[in-house]
């Protein structure tokens, strides 16, 4: 016992020694602060390097870390008075006024510091930064007239110039007009009748009709949903916010049984962006027959019917129980389309009191409705990711689909490769009306006055040789790659721009993606990620992406990256045990058949693991994973 406590003592005291040798090292020189005070944080030798100061870390005054913030704020106005586009002053947003940034960094120094020069701090950084926020908002203004100056000066038009265009395009069938058609004629193909006029079908419509007669009365919360454009300061008249106002007028006017499918505008107060418009179009169906004839066993056949003939017929249903002031019981309708679920449409079977409303018995007669947005439909069918694409009358976006919903739109959705037909339009009016493609095959047309002797022959581009070998996992050069920098896409909404850093002799990367519901810009970078490399550039609303991140994704919407293990080198291919062929080239094509037959074997297993046909994908340092288990890889 005496040893032991003989120990202690002598322990303690060598600790008490340690203790004043540390302090008598540490010095102090007091500094004369900007704010009117001399004040020093003394730190220990052992303290970590600052957050973004230089190495000398024996002591920091509150006037050093002014003096530096007043540096930044200098090196960023310098760099924001050199930005040409809104998409670098952005970048330059991030760099300086992100999480990573030297302005939020310097708030480490805060533990540093004695607590009566805290708020000094706090006072300081915040000024800096309210000063940077009020330049970059400055910029970004001065930069999106810019921006918009260079667009119209690009887009110029010589209206001096001929109206009629000597090569015959004189245009094309809308995307929108094109779906509204085919979900049409799958009803009317079914015993349904269309109905269009004015008389039947205003777009003006009475609180009667588009509320009260579809079990809505004027203090139903359902009516918040549907805020809509009155006429009328009684607000008895308004522009109708959805068909279902037809179903009634129909009720009235003809006697079931009766099978109608009701296609028109409707307009709700909605913030135009990237998948809500204030104007848009629908498609509803009523059906009434006898009580007993129609059930809910009808109506999902319907329903199943019209979506394989739509989206194709492999294509996934699934119902789920909702709520519809006019309908009881309501369900809505997702599918499983390109690898997630959907909600395509609402349905239900006719509440009895509706059928009152039109004088009709519900004892004696029963149906269903159903309806959808066709806009909505036209974004899945086609991968329009923005909405208001579809009503800028932009050529070189129209230009991309076929001249009616049958020319191709069948082979689109079984997956077949898309194979454009002969434009067999021409510059001359001709003799008979125009109503399909078949009647452009047979079209006749005046003779001309004077034929050209001779034509140009135009130069036929040879498309790229297709990649050599089996299609496997081995066409694709999949490379570990690092995130630099991430900004939000000025146009579309949903997307991220990515600089993706592959170790290429060229420099970084630029790639959008669809990532933005599922990660922050902060969480985004410098992140190691797997990239598709080997694809070809292309503009996603007009930003040029080359390249693709892989990520997961389960059945409920979620998405996380596949991401390379700890210690993969930056550009090292990713590979599969036994699938050792050379990866296709930029200038072979990789076909949308090629992917379609290699992805479906691109998946995580019960351990997170990326693995194609079961083998994992591997870098020299092990196995690439994903937090998502169990799930496809696209």
């Amino acid at each position: 016992m005496r040893f032991l406590a003989a120990t202690v003592l002598m322990v303690c005291a060598a600790s008490l020694q340690a203790d004043a040798f540390a302090f008598q090292s540490t010095t102090t020189t007091p500094l004369r602060s900007s704010l009117g005070s001399t004040t020093t944080a003394t730190l220990p030798r052992s303290h970590p390097q600052p957050l973004f100061m230089s190495s000398n870390t024996e002591e920091i005054s509150i006037a050093d870390i002014q003096s530096e913030l007043e540096q930044v704020q200098a090196d960023f106005t310098s760099k924001l008075e050199a930005c040409e586009s809104m998409a670098g002053a952005e970048a330059l947003r991030v760099e300086y006024l992100g999480k990573k940034g030297p302005v939020n960094k310097s708030m480490g120094y805060m533990r540093s510091l004695p607590n009566e020069d805290k708020p000094k701090l706090g006072a300081v950084v915040n000024s800096v930064k309210d000063t940077l926020e009020t330049l970059m908002a400055e910029a970004k203004e001065r930069l999106e007239f810019a921006d918009i100056e260079a667009e119209m000066e690009a887009q110029a038009i010589d209206v001096t110039l001929p109206g009629i265009d000597p090569m015959g395009n004189v245009g094309r069938r809308h995307p929108l007009s094109m779906t509204m058609d085919k979900a049409i004629d799958i009803f009317t193909a079914i015993g349904y009748d269309t109905v269009t006029s004015c008389e039947d079908s205003p777009e003006i419509e009475t609180d009667y009709y588009c509320f009260e007669a579809l079990n809505c009365p004027k203090d139903h919360p359902a009516r918040d949903m549907q805020d809509t454009f009155y006429l009328t300061e009684d607000r008895e008249l308004m522009l109708r916010t959805h068909t279902s106002a037809v179903q009634i007028r129909q009720l009235e006017k003809r006697k079931p049984p009766l099978r109608i499918v009701a296609p028109g505008r409707v307009y709700r107060r909605d913030d135009i962006d990237a998948t809500h418009s204030l104007m848009f179009h629908q498609v509803e169906i009523l059906a009434l027959e006898k009580s007993g004839e129609l059930d809910l066993g009808h109506l999902k056949g319907t329903v199943e019917h019209f979506l394989k003939e739509m989206l194709g017929p492999q294509i996934k249903t699934r119902f789920r129980g909702s709520f519809f002031p006019f309908t009881e019981p309501s369900m809505e309708v997702d599918v499983f389309f390109r690898g997630r679920w959907m909600e395509v449409l609402g349905c239900g079977m006719v509440d009895p009191r509706v059928l009152e409303k039109a004088g009709i018995d519900p004892e004696e007669y029963s149906g269903f409705a159903a309806g959808f947005g066709v806009e909505r439909f036209a974004m899945i069918i086609h991968g329009v990711s923005d909405l208001r694409e579809f009503v800028k009358s932009d050529v070189r976006f129209l230009e991309q689909f076929p001249h009616f919903y049958d020319d191709g739109l069948e082979s689109f959705l079984r997956g077949d490769e898309f194979v454009k037909e002969e434009d067999l339009r021409t510059d001359q009016l001709p003799l008979e009306l125009i109503e399909d493609y078949e009647d452009l095959k047979t079209a006749k047309y005046p003779p001309r006055e004077a034929e050209a002797k001779s034509e140009k022959k135009e130069k036929k581009k040879k498309s790229a040789p297709a990649p050599a070998g089996p299609i496997d996992v081995s066409k694709l050069d999949i490379r570990v790659g690092v995130i630099n920098k991430v900004w939000e896409h000025e146009e579309a909404d949903k997307l991220y721009c990515e600089e993706i850093d592959l170790g290429e002799e060229g420099g970084p990367r630029q790639i959008a993606s669809g990532l933005k519901a599922h990660y922050s810009l902060e969480e985004m970078e410098g992140r190691k990620v797997l990239v598709l490399a080997n694809l070809k550039s292309r503009k996603l609303v007009g930003f040029p992406s080359h390249g693709m991140v892989l990520c997961a994704s389960s059945e409920d919407g979620k998405v996380e990256f596949v991401e390379p293990p700890e210690g993969a080198e930056i550009g090292e291919r990713v590979m599969v045990e036994g699938f050792d062929g050379e990866p296709a080239t930029e200038n072979q094509v990789i076909k949308k058949k090629m992917l379609d037959a290699i992805f479906p074997d691109l998946a995580t297993d019960d351990s997170g693991v990326a693995t194609y046909q079961g083998k994992p994908l591997s870098t020299s340092a092990g196995a690439c994973t994903s937090g998502i288990k169990n799930s496809p890889i696209a």
